[in-house]
């Protein structure tokens, strides 16, 4: 099977998958006990009267689109969801009631945000997992990198709003002096700075967030390149080298080329750990990117923003995972992908 094949195979099964996220999350939305219309209307002043409370209660629940405007009875869940796919199909998210212009401002507000912060938390873990990961596969039976591999679990183990909350107290004024600035992106004024103090005011915003966010994929990663490295170390290729003779230098290079091409598959799985992690962070440090204004849609039961974000969420997965395969057979061609067997 081509590439291209193995590419269009993967698009089908990613569109089918995406048809079965859409439709659980409409489900979830729908079974919520929350209902968006009775919490817009808690913020209407105007209506104080029972009467008023009513109409006001009956105009959000259409403009909405929960009911017929002209009998009044609710659309069937399924209608409902049918008629989001196809504007979904289209890229309008947004709902009739809502400016679409509006809509699409705040997530592109919101875009930069966390792609900046997962860039930065991918770069980080890379560049930590690789040499660390590297060193303990070629020395997993040493004391020294079994007890580095133990504290690695441990700090695994730490929840990232705990890791979160501990660096906004230990390094924001919490136990002591404030060393770094615990939330937002900007100090209040910096605008008014020269480039390369904002440059420096960015970076210490975002050290404690990066931090919290690249912690989880950096212990993973380097567990994974640790179990490859070691594995590939002690397999008959390397003994074969060392009885020719050939220097150990170079021998380290064959095993951990040989211990990346696996790493390339798994570093798939790094996106939804991005995706989960960034709401749990940019609600610690109050960053205005796609997580906060996913966790601000599920508050409101905002469905089309809740939808835009699972549906931007679940793309983003797939293609992560696509490109990992793809990454796996260009580094090690004589893998055969399970879709091409």
């Amino acid at each position: 099977m081509s590439v291209a094949a193995f590419v269009l195979r993967r698009i089908a099964w990613a569109v089918v998958a995406l048809l079965g996220i859409s439709l659980v999350t409409f489900a979830l939305i729908e079974v919520a006990p929350a209902d968006r219309a009775l919490l817009a209307l808690q913020s209407d002043e105007a209506a104080s009267t029972v009467q008023a409370r009513a109409e006001a209660l009956r105009a959000l629940r259409v403009r909405f689109g929960q009911i017929d405007p002209v009998t009044g009875e609710e659309y069937p869940f399924l209608a409902r969801w049918l008629r989001w796919l196809k504007h979904a199909a289209t890229l309008d998210f947004a709902a009739a009631s809502e400016d679409p212009a509006g809509f699409a401002r705040r997530i592109r507000t919101a875009l930069p945000v966390t792609l900046l912060l997962s860039f930065l938390a991918v770069a980080l873990a890379v560049a930590v997992a690789l040499p660390l990961g590297t060193w303990l596969g070629l020395h997993s039976d040493a004391r020294l990198p079994r007890v580095v591999d133990h504290a690695l679990v441990a700090l695994w183990a730490v929840p990232q709003f705990l890791l979160g909350t501990l660096l906004v107290l230990a390094l924001a004024g919490g136990f002591g002096p404030a060393l770094l600035p615990s939330g937002g992106l900007r100090t209040p004024g910096a605008t008014e700075w020269s480039l390369p103090a904002q440059a420096l005011d960015l970076i210490a915003h975002l050290a404690m967030p990066v931090f919290t966010l690249a912690v989880g994929p950096a212990v993973w990663l380097t567990r994974q390149l640790r179990e490859s490295v070691a594995r590939a170390a002690r397999s008959d290729f390397v003994h074969a080298l060392r009885g020719l003779g050939m220097d150990e230098a170079l021998i380290r290079r064959r095993i951990v080329r040989n211990a990346l091409a696996p790493l390339a598959t798994a570093t798939g799985t790094l996106l939804p750990l991005l995706v989960s992690g960034s709401v749990v962070v940019e609600r610690i440090f109050a960053l205005p990117g796609l997580g906060d204004l996913s966790c601000r849609a599920v508050l409101a039961r905002e469905v089309p923003m809740v939808m835009a974000m699972t549906m931007l969420g679940s793309v983003a997965t797939l293609v992560g995972f696509v490109v990992s395969d793809l990454l796996h057979r260009a580094l090690d061609p004589r893998v055969r992908l399970a879709a091409e067997r």
